[in-house]
């Protein structure tokens, strides 16, 4: 936790004091250039945009909350039935919790879950505040600035207020912002029921993670891209390049109770490396340069609405994946928790098929690698909407408003890109979580079926991330213009 509370206590600091350093102060700074470009419109064409854009921000806050609350309730009935005990009390016996490590007792195992719905609950309100202030911006931005100064007001004093309420508690402590972080802080509480170490490990990577997101430092850099801007057009390519390599699994006859033990050592590190490597040498997908540099080039802002609804349908689908995703880990911490699965899974000690060990502490740690998949679906999941909110706002001031304030617009292009593929690749790694769970849970079966579902799930990802007639696509160009009637049979 001081690991957590110090990392946050210095990305305040550098939002006060070097707020173009960091992706919550470059949002504030490009949510006060939207508000005073919705409010400077006389004629109110922007004002259809405004709201759509506030619409996208509540329905995000609305489902996180749902989320949260929805987990506060599961978390507050676990602590009431007391099913729980049994696997995460060291003491327990036949085999249950000795996959936990650390204080583990009925005072301890209380404190961890009251952390936990402490959490969540945080995250309700934080979010419930957020969508109050959205509901409120939602209106003000659309009070024209001429509006103020037939009553004799500042029209920048208007600025400053819709400013301020779309962006509640200045740079940092916005209501949408620690919301999220009220999630993040809660899955290191709650790998904190198997002990001080899991915990630990959790907020190491967490601090991590969030220090590549917080941090963007190109802001005031890239000078060289003025030209490419106003000039050359780019080409937006991306590698294709894989690793297909399929080990071979022989088959074999019967299997000692020795050689089960032996074949969840071999194999299920051996499929676990398949799918690794194979994402460790996946293709990087395409920038969405060009779609954003579109967008904001046109100065009558034609496209707004456009790029709005597009990023509505990303939040959309982000949303109903993350939904299942905790839905999914609630389902599972509800198996753990009861015991119900262990009748089905275990018999005398071996799986029952598939080869393998299914012992109590086996099957809790098996349990508890798919909860980590679907957990993580979930975060990554939270991550893009995050960040398709931001661009649907970010995409939406036009590059000359950047020029206006001295800003090369270069730079403002370079970092909604950066955004929205920010949001991409979340959602990417979010349903790769979900792949991952496949074989994962079919190492409930046993190793043999587990292997088998990684070799089959990277051929079939080899398939979809692959794509080899995009370099091709001058030669059919030409093709194309010297055809008379205009039709080229296209190839997949």
């Amino acid at each position: 936790m001081a690991v957590m509370v110090a990392y946050h206590a210095w990305l305040l600091l550098r939002i006060r004091r070097r707020p173009a350093t960091t992706v919550i102060g470059i949002n504030a700074i490009n949510r006060r250039i939207w508000v005073r470009h919705v409010m400077e419109e006389a004629s109110g064409k922007h004002a259809v945009l405004a709201v759509q854009t506030m619409r996208n921000s509540i329905m995000a806050s609305t489902v996180l909350a749902s989320v949260a609350i929805t987990l506060s309730s599961l978390v507050a009935a676990l602590m009431a039935s007391g099913v729980a005990h049994g696997i995460f009390s060291p003491g327990a016996g036949d085999g249950q919790g000795e996959i936990v490590v650390g204080a583990g007792g009925e005072t301890a195992l209380s404190i961890k879950f009251f952390a936990i719905l402490v959490c969540f609950l945080v995250a309700f309100l934080l979010n419930v505040q957020s969508i109050r202030y959205y509901s409120h911006t939602g209106i003000l931005v659309n009070v024209p600035l001429h509006a103020h100064r037939h009553r004799r007001r500042r029209p920048g004093l208007a600025v400053d207020y819709v400013t301020a309420t779309l962006n509640r508690g200045s740079y940092f402590c916005y209501f949408w912002s620690l919301g999220v972080r009220a999630f993040y802080f809660s899955c290191p509480v709650f790998l904190w029921l198997f002990g001080p170490i899991p915990m630990f490990a959790s907020c190491l990577a967490m601090v991590c993670a969030l220090y590549f997101l917080d941090v963007y430092t190109e802001w005031d850099e890239k000078p060289e891209e003025e030209e490419e801007l106003n000039g050359n057009g780019d080409g937006d390519d991306g590698g294709a390049a894989a690793c297909h390599e399929q080990p071979k699994m022989a088959a074999g006859n019967r299997v000692t109770p020795q050689q089960d033990v032996h074949l969840d050592y071999v194999l299920v590190p051996m499929g676990m490396a398949v799918m690794v490597a194979y994402h460790a040498c996946a293709t990087t997908p395409p920038t969405r340069r060009i779609w954003v540099r579109h967008v904001m080039e046109e100065p009558s802002g034609k496209h707004a609405v456009l790029a709005v609804q597009t990023m509505r349908n990303s939040i959309m689908a982000s949303t109903v994946l993350a939904s299942v995703a905790i839905t999914l880990s609630s389902l599972v911490a509800a198996l753990m928790a009861s015991g119900v699965a262990h009748g089905i899974f275990v018999s005398s000690g071996h799986a029952v098929v598939g080869g393998g060990v299914a012992g109590e502490a086996e099957l809790s740690v098996k349990f508890f690698a798919i909860l980590v998949c679907f957990l993580l679906a979930f975060l990554l999941n939270v991550q893009s909407i995050r960040y398709y909110s931001h661009t649907g706002l970010l995409v939406n001031v036009p590059l000359h408003a950047h020029r206006h304030r001295r800003r090369r617009p270069g730079l403002a292009v370079d970092y909604v890109t950066a955004t929205l593929n920010r949001g991409s690749y979340f959602w990417s790694l979010g349903v790769r979580a979900f792949y991952f769970s496949c074989p994962v849970f079919l190492w409930l079966f046993g190793p043999i079926p587990m292997f088998a579902a990684c070799l089959a799930m990277v051929c079939a990802l080899y398939f979809l991330d692959v794509y080899t007639e995009w370099d091709k696509a001058d030669d059919e160009e030409d093709d194309l213009d010297d055809d008379d009637d205009g039709c080229v049979p296209a190839k997949c």
